[in-house]
């Protein structure tokens, strides 16, 4: 399944969305295409149920669903994929045992991108582009480090880490095939809007 450019929405509650749910549907509205569900702990019975609320949200919406670190909720849940970190299950052995799922890898280096998709990555979360306030001990890689990466690999890859509105057209400009965002949008003041503005600026 071709993966979509623009808006990549990663869901969180902590900030005006109170739930998974709300915030996917404001990534959804707001014209993103692919929404990561991102829930760090809890029952994982509950991630499970919720994922699938998610997953048929999307479905709704025509866009895909990637659950973050949790291989074993993304298969249960029957989602279309999985965003492995360096401290999460090893992407080749994501890929040799579940080969029907999307496996993103997130590279904070051209070194780290070019092995993630060497082990099988079909995408790449690449950053922190910009300093992230929810990221803040992470390496910054920068609009050079990102062109760098995007010009190693032949997938698409997504910017992350401190991107704004105001800096899509710079991240536009690298090759980038999207940008994924949690604050900038669900932050805002009116986060339906804010997501519309970040899927305006990428088409434009």
């Amino acid at each position: 399944m071709r993966l979509p450019r623009g808006l990549y929405g990663i869901t969180d509650t902590g900030y005006k969305a109170k739930t998974h749910l709300e915030a996917a549907r404001i990534f959804l509205e707001g014209g993103s295409r692919i929404i990561q569900y991102r829930r760090k702990s809890g029952p994982t019975r509950e991630m499970i149920e919720e994922a699938r609320a998610v997953g048929r949200l999307c479905r709704d919406h025509g866009a895909l669903l990637i659950v973050d670190d949790r291989v074993d909720v993304a298969v249960l849940a029957d989602a279309d994929g999985v965003h492995v970190g360096a401290e999460d299950a090893p992407v080749d052995e994501v890929r040799a045992r579940f080969g029907g799922l999307i496996v993103g890898a997130s590279a904070s280096s051209v070194e780290e991108a070019v092995d993630g998709v060497r082990r099988g990555a079909d995408y790449l979360g690449a950053g922190a582009v910009f300093p992230s306030p929810t990221k803040p001990d992470y390496e910054v890689l920068g609009l050079d480090g990102l062109r760098r990466v995007v010009e190693a690999v032949r997938v698409p890859v997504y910017a992350i880490g401190g991107v704004t509105l105001d800096s899509v057209p710079a991240i536009r400009a690298t090759g980038a095939w999207g940008v994924a965002v949690i604050s900038a949008v669900l932050a805002a003041d009116d986060p339906v809007r804010a997501a519309k503005a970040f899927t305006e600026a990428w088409d434009g």
